[in-house]
């Protein structure tokens, strides 16, 4: 049984004065990088199933080298294996047709991705992995059940405070949730040690080529990032059911 978890970077300091545009994509400057937390999660997961079901467990991250600090963690978890894809991009496709290549060569039973990125807030990645590899998905994991050679249980958020519980065919990606497991704590020393640890390269990103293999890629560049505005004002609107509700449709038709 192997397992696969991908964890993202994001910076430590987002601040509007460490983001730059390049080529219409978000990098940043100046500011290390440390383990966007739902992929924490995705980590303890994967830790977990190699210690319940014995599985091989592999870390992959797509970024330059100030987020090799995530596979240090990684490893520190006890994690088997890591690899970096070279590269620097925010956007969700890139990132996902960057470790296509990887994965596919791993051939991993399970993909564990994280729900949702911090900086780009968003949880486009998993969808694109699942499209391009052929595999089944659940979205929203907080519980994995069961694994064995042909199947996975899982349980999914679908709102309301409401579950529902699935099995799906393997080879499967999993979109995990916050507290899916307990994250646990790393020592210094741990770290420090994990940083001994090699590092493997599996190549840089390819935009061109990624195109290639992701359909449905949205044609759009970033052309700037600013702060919100700050004009207007909020207005609480208050009364019964339908007199709120006509007060909305006639604010909507003022907008109009």
């Amino acid at each position: 049984m192997r397992v696969a978890v991908c964890c993202k970077g994001v910076p430590v300091d987002a601040m509007l004065e460490s983001v730059q545009i390049v080529n219409g994509d978000i990098q940043y400057k100046n500011t290390d990088f440390y383990i966007n937390e739902v992929d924490a999660y995705a980590l303890e997961a994967a830790v977990a199933l190699k210690a319940a079901y014995q599985a091989e467990t592999i870390a992959l991250t797509v970024g330059p080298l100030r987020t090799q600090e995530v596979l240090y963690i990684a490893i520190a978890k006890g994690i088997d294996r890591v690899i970096r894809i070279d590269g620097e991009t925010s956007l969700p496709e890139l990132i996902a047709g960057s470790l296509i290549p990887p994965l596919k060569e791993l051939a991993p039973q399970l993909v564990l991705v994280g729900a949702q990125s911090e900086d780009w807030m968003g949880g486009e990645v998993g969808v694109y992995l699942a499209q391009a590899l052929h595999m089944g998905m659940a979205f929203a994991v907080v519980e994995i059940c069961e694994l064995n050679e042909t199947h996975v249980r899982i349980k999914k958020e679908i709102g309301g405070g409401r579950k529902a519980e699935l099995r799906l065919t393997l080879p499967a990606v999993l979109c995990v949730q916050t507290g899916i497991a307990p994250l646990r704590y790393l020592s210094a020393m741990k770290r420090q040690k994990a940083r001994n640890a090699p590092i493997k390269s599996a190549g840089q990103l390819d935009s061109e080529g990624i195109t290639q293999m992701i359909s449905g890629m949205m044609a759009y560049d970033i052309k700037e990032v600013s702060l919100p505005s700050k004009e207007g004002h909020a207005e609480m609107i208050t009364g019964e059911r339908m007199e709120r509700a006509k007060k909305v449709l006639e604010i909507i038709g003022n907008v109009m």
